[in-house]
């Protein structure tokens, strides 16, 4: 079973700002997974686009590799849904 990361816990692993990481995902920049409402990364995916110098895939690959998961564009509004969402789930663990 692969290893999933919030974007708060990837921006600690890469060592960057979650503001990066969010505005990677708004552009496609990194592989991500929408699931449901919530933005996952697979470890071993970010392993591999760091070792391919953080090349972004075609839409075509992008697309297989996400299995349709996430959409094409994804407005602020949702980025910011997204993250509130992170927020409650959080609060619910705590």
């Amino acid at each position: 079973m692969q290893t999933y990361l919030t974007i708060d816990e990837l921006a600690d692993y890469l060592k960057l700002a979650e503001q990066t990481i969010k505005r990677w995902v708004l552009n496609r920049e990194i592989p991500s997974h929408k699931i449901k409402k919530v933005i996952r990364f697979h470890v071993s995916e970010i392993e591999k686009w760091i070792d391919d110098g953080g090349y972004v895939l075609p839409e075509e690959e992008q697309e297989t590799l996400n299995d349709g998961f996430l959409p094409d564009v994804i407005s602020l509004d949702e980025l910011a849904e997204l993250e509130q969402a992170e927020e409650v789930i959080k609060d619910g663990e705590e």
